[in-house]
């Protein structure tokens, strides 16, 4: 669906009515494993009946699933014959009815109002008595860390939390964006650019805190990146300024980044190039050298020179490409 010009996310909807009389147990198993990732499920009772409405989006997947009763596992096998080439996290927001989580030796009950997260890569179950339904979102694990500002680790796997305060905030946000990205799909694709980093903010919230030094240092990162994401527009955006918006040294700046992977001027041009490869896949009619301006870049070659460099291919390769797949999809 395009409105004016835009190329909207993509929603895929399954439903075990769709399947031949028979065949249900066989279509939900597939259906699971396109919209998560590899597992090995079984109704707990004959009759059997689910249903997942799925919008994918650059950087996160986010679900709606109902499922009556079923046993759901995924070994370390299943982990290494599985194609995924990355780990995901996953947030089941709990709507109605009751699901085991077990993991990392851990078992919690997502039960109606709590939060339940788990990792793809750790093998896990899944278990429920009876139907249930849930609102799910899909981070890339690595992404959704170094996001947050936290060393990765298994603390929030199979605990449950609470759906209140700034956490039931949030929940609220993929609740209502979940419900409706069907419906209002070009509100969706206005909201989508929030959401990875909203998501992230889960582990931020959750996380136990590090220090009395640590926890401010998280913050003040936050709050640098979500400047620096309010301004990539401007082309003059340098570590000079970021500092004096945050009332902070350069030398307090640089230390913020320390140990995260990049500088602060590589998070930078990182934050364009990811905005870039979202506007040149869904403003499909916006020219390559006005998404460099609009992006900060000092002119199309800079642009053209690092979308190269870090994607492998060129901006308007890659928007052919996009093109290409999408249409595919579609047809498929």
């Amino acid at each position: 669906m395009d409105i004016e010009g835009t190329s909207l996310q993509r929603i895929q909807s399954f439903s075990t009515r769709r399947a031949p009389h028979g065949e249900e147990v066989d279509y939900w198993r597939e259906a699971r494993r396109e919209a998560y990732v590899s597992v090995r499920t079984d109704p707990v009772d004959s009759r059997f009946g689910g249903e997942i409405q799925l919008g994918q989006y650059p950087g996160f997947r986010l679900s709606t699933k109902w499922a009556q009763a079923e046993q759901v596992r995924r070994s370390r096998s299943d982990i290494a014959q599985g194609p995924e080439d990355q780990d995901y996290l996953y947030f089941l927001m709990q709507l109605s009815g009751d699901l085991l989580i077990e993991q990392a030796g851990r078992a919690a009950l997502a039960s109606p109002g709590s939060l339940v997260i788990y990792n793809s890569a750790t093998p896990f179950r899944l278990s429920s008595q009876g139907a249930y339904k849930q609102v799910v979102l899909e981070l890339p694990a690595d992404d959704a860390y170094a996001m947050a500002g936290i060393d990765r680790s298994d603390y929030l796997l199979a605990r449950r939390f609470p759906c209140s305060g700034a956490v039931g905030a949030v929940v609220s946000f993929f609740a209502g964006l979940a419900s409706s990205q069907a419906k209002d799909p070009y509100g969706a694709h206005t909201l989508e650019y929030q959401a990875p980093v909203l998501g992230s903010s889960f582990i931020s919230l959750l996380s136990p805190q590090k220090s009395q030094e640590d926890t401010p240092n998280v913050v003040r990162r936050n709050e640098a990146l979500a400047y620096m994401r309010a301004h990539l527009a401007n082309p003059d955006l340098d570590t000079e300024r970021i500092a004096a918006a945050l009332n902070l040294s350069r030398r307090t700046l640089f230390r913020l980044f320390e140990g995260s992977g990049e500088s602060v001027m590589g998070r930078l041009r990182s934050l364009r190039l990811e905005r870039a490869r979202q506007v040149l896949r869904t403003q499909v009619t916006t020219p390559v050298s006005t998404v460099a301006l609009q992006l900060g870049f000092s002119g199309p070659v800079q642009f053209y020179r690092s979308f190269r460099t870090t994607v492998g291919m060129t901006p308007g390769e890659y928007r052919e490409l996009t093109a290409l797949e999408e249409t595919k999809d579609q047809q498929s």
